[in-house]
């Protein structure tokens, strides 16, 4: 919306300030501050797409208020639920497998025991998301919801993965593990992937751009939409915003910490996720049937 504007904009412009430090000094940084047993590190990568993904269970919540109580064709209603269906199950299914895989706490419990974890506090949030529908009277809040979902799943889905396997930077803690590992710049493509992919784990090739950084930014989302939702939300909106920002630059920070991604990763990490929500901002923002005011 146009109040948010200026905040995006900003928080798109910290993010590629990160990219132009990170391509003069990531090896730098690293070599700095990184330690693949930094136990605070792993943590904070665990748990934080926890935290962005429950917008996205907050979301599901919200679909569930709008087929229970919203006055929709039966044909909505039923995208309504099967919406409602996907946002939990995304919710529980990216987040969960971070706790104990290779960019978690790997080796210290079964992998599956993550996903036990995450159920209760996106549960919650899908929770809170139902209530925060629930006396919603922009009948047209569904159409927002919609255009963020084609929007994560540009930035999640097309954006990120397409680079990342096109590019195969190799991360800090392969460059420290391995000897046959070199240091590549996130411009320069790793040519060497295909000789060297079967003799290391394949997530040792995912450096460039960092999907964690991006997963948090998803609580930017929840900050810049909340006002379409209920007008009282427009007095925190600047607050809770600037809170989201604080969480991606923790998780950036520790990314950076625990070896598994450099500057320049990180930041384009933010930087995809914010780039895509400005663009999904300013469309909403020129639609005048999406907002409670008209």
């Amino acid at each position: 919306m146009k109040k948010m504007r200026i905040p995006l904009l900003v928080a798109l412009g910290v993010a590629l300030v990160g990219v132009l430090f990170g391509s003069f000094f990531d090896l730098q940084i690293s070599q700095a501050i990184a330690n693949p047993k930094n136990g605070f590190a792993l943590f904070i990568s665990a748990i934080m797409p926890t935290i962005g993904f429950a917008t996205v269970a907050a979301m599901g919540g919200g679909f569930i208020t709008l087929f229970i109580k919203g006055k929709y064709h039966i044909g909505l209603k039923v995208l309504f639920g099967v919406l409602a269906a996907a946002c939990f199950g995304v919710s529980i299914f990216y987040p969960g497998g971070e706790y104990f895989g290779i960019n978690g706490f790997h080796g210290a419990a079964p992998e599956w025991v993550g996903y036990l974890i995450v159920i209760i506090p996106e549960a919650t949030a899908a929770f809170g998301g139902y209530h925060l529908f629930k006396d919603c009277k922009n009948e047209n809040i569904w159409i927002v919801l919609c255009a963020v979902i084609v929007m994560l799943l540009l930035a999640l889905l097309a954006t990120i993965p397409t680079i990342k396997d096109n590019m195969h930077r190799p991360r800090y803690r392969a460059l420290i593990a391995y000897e046959g590992i070199s240091f590549h710049n996130w411009w320069e493509p790793f040519k060497e992937y295909n000789a060297v992919k079967d003799l290391y784990p394949h997530d040792n090739f995912k450096s460039f751009p960092s999907g964690h950084t991006a997963e948090t930014s998803i609580v930017l989302i929840g900050a810049v939409f909340l006002p379409l939702i209920d007008e009282k939300y427009e007095k925190q909106q600047l607050t809770l915003f600037i809170a989201g920002c604080c969480f991606v630059l923790l998780v950036a920070l520790a990314r950076i910490m625990a070896a598994a991604h450099y500057l320049s990763d990180v930041s384009w990490g933010a930087t995809v996720l914010i780039g895509w929500l400005t663009i999904t901002n300013e469309i909403i923002a020129h639609v005048k049937p999406l907002h409670l005011a008209e």
